[in-house]
């Protein structure tokens, strides 16, 4: 089933616990889509550095700003430890999934740590965008080839305007073998970090809902005004598991309308309910899960890891009852 409980939080944390549900006719392995399939509300949160940061702009003094010319620059921090990394990730366990941007060498050797420390796609799903597909499909298509055979679980879309690009991004994710463009050779790294041969992972990894024992799932991104005059059919399109508001991306389409701001998200998520899909929302506070929870909001992202992020994921699973 497509539909999630729109009295709590759908986002990138999910509140089921891993090799819970069954998928019809067989073992449901990504914990996203058994929450789904449940109507649980979704929690996710980024994943902890992989990498040092560089400095970059901003106010002296600011976390990695550039530090003043007259001064000697400071020393750049240590290279990350990806064992400790991931041991870290491992033993957090609150939230439903991870997101990031990578898909490197760097991120490859990240999820074998993950591995290694007792981790698989099964407890510890990853997720991230592909960029916006009609602006540069071919790049697009590049990315979600890149992040699938490193061993994602879904595909973010960014800026979705029409319900084709939906089912362009399905023919992309989908093997050659099956009639979609993907290459079925490099799936090595993806079907270790689901634990399964090669030959297994091709069986797994087509796109649920459309193939109701698959694997990945297509979560899509409102934030434009184009998108929002199409949320309707893009939320009708069969292939669609979540839907998002591209809250942060809004804030700039309605520069100086926080009103408009607001009746936009409102929209999306009255497009939801009326389709049954579940609906997500960048939610770090607890003051702001608090909110987003009782607007009906059921996916939630934690877009960094700290305190404020750690204490939202816990209001909403006590919100909805959870342990």
């Amino acid at each position: 089933m497509r539909s999630i409980a729109l009295c709590g939080v759908t986002t990138l944390v999910f509140l089921a616990a891993p090799n819970s549900a069954k998928a019809q006719g067989g073992d449901r392995m990504n914990p996203i889509i058994a929450a789904q399939e449940k109507g649980l509300p979704i929690f996710g949160i980024s994943h902890p550095a992989i990498v040092r940061r560089a400095f970059r702009g901003g106010p002296p003094g600011a976390p990695g700003a550039t530090p003043p010319a007259a001064t000697a620059p400071a020393a750049p921090p240590p290279e990350i430890n990806l064992a400790d990394a991931a041991t870290e990730t491992v033993a957090f366990r609150r939230a439903d999934y991870l997101f990031t941007q990578g898909t490197s060498e760097t991120f490859l050797r990240y999820l074998e740590e993950i591995r290694k420390a007792g981790g698989s796609m099964r407890t510890h799903p990853f997720t991230a965008k592909i960029g916006i597909w009609h602006a540069d499909p071919v790049k697009v298509n590049q990315a979600i080839v890149s992040q699938l055979n490193a061993g994602h679980v879904s595909v973010s879309m960014e800026a979705v305007e029409s319900a084709q690009e939906v089912r362009d991004v399905i023919k992309a994710m989908r093997f050659a073998s099956k009639g979609g463009t993907r290459p079925d050779t490099g799936l090595a790294a993806a079907a270790a970090y689901w634990g399964l041969s090669v030959a297994q992972y091709k069986e797994k990894a087509d796109v649920w809902p459309l193939n109701k024992n698959g694997e990945l799932f297509i979560s899509v991104i409102i934030e434009s005004k184009e998108g929002l005059a199409k949320v309707r059919e893009i939320a009708a399109e069969p292939g669609v598991a979540q839907i998002f508001a591209g809250y942060g991306t809004l804030g700039g389409v309605f520069r100086g309308d926080p009103a408009g701001r607001e009746a936009a998200a409102a929209t999306i998520l009255a497009a939801c309910k009326e389709f049954k899909i579940p609906c997500g929302f960048p939610t770090n506070t607890p003051a702001e899960m608090e909110q987003r929870m009782n607007e009906g909001w059921t996916v939630h992202i934690m877009q960094r890891r700290d305190s404020l992020a750690f204490g939202a994921i816990e209001t909403g699973r006590a919100k909805f009852g959870r342990k």
